[in-house]
């Protein structure tokens, strides 16, 4: 199935306490053994427009943006990747140390889960929970849920 659907998605991330949650629509389709999610992250004015792709495998997670910002993470348990971040104002390397990754996905919708640290010139930026969550958008939350 190499066709896109449109799916509501909910991104929730936590670092030191603090929680924020955007929602948003995207498509997603199945290439391969892999469920790919796009969307377009909300504007931040006056920076230009960013498309993210989040890969997600098995055992692994990738993220790609592109656009006003160009930036790559993997999320693999217990282990050390590598990444990078560039903007038009900077750029650096770095590396995700990934403590957890949970899936809930049945298809193309469903949550995943995952706690890593970020690490910026090996030195600890902050430790992160992230989560996504994916509807099918012809599904409402309050369609059949009184059950």
């Amino acid at each position: 199935m190499t066709e896109a659907k449109q799916v509501r998605l909910t991104l929730s991330s936590e670092q030191d306490g603090e929680v924020g949650t955007t929602e948003m629509i995207g498509h997603v389709f199945i290439k391969g053994n892999s469920l790919y999610v796009r969307y377009v992250e909300p504007p931040q004015p006056p920076q230009p427009e960013i498309r993210t792709t989040v890969k997600i495998s098995s055992d692994e997670i990738k993220i790609m943006r592109h656009g006003g910002v160009e930036s790559e993470q993997t999320f693999r348990p217990g282990e050390h990747l590598s990444g990078f971040y560039r903007s038009p104002f900077t750029r650096f390397e770095m590396e995700t140390h990934t403590r957890s990754l949970h899936h809930g996905l049945k298809g193309i919708t469903g949550y995943i889960a995952w706690e890593y640290d970020l690490y910026v010139h090996e030195q600890l930026g902050g430790r992160f929970k992230v989560s996504l969550h994916i509807q099918a958008s012809d599904e409402s939350a309050d369609h059949d849920s009184a059950s």
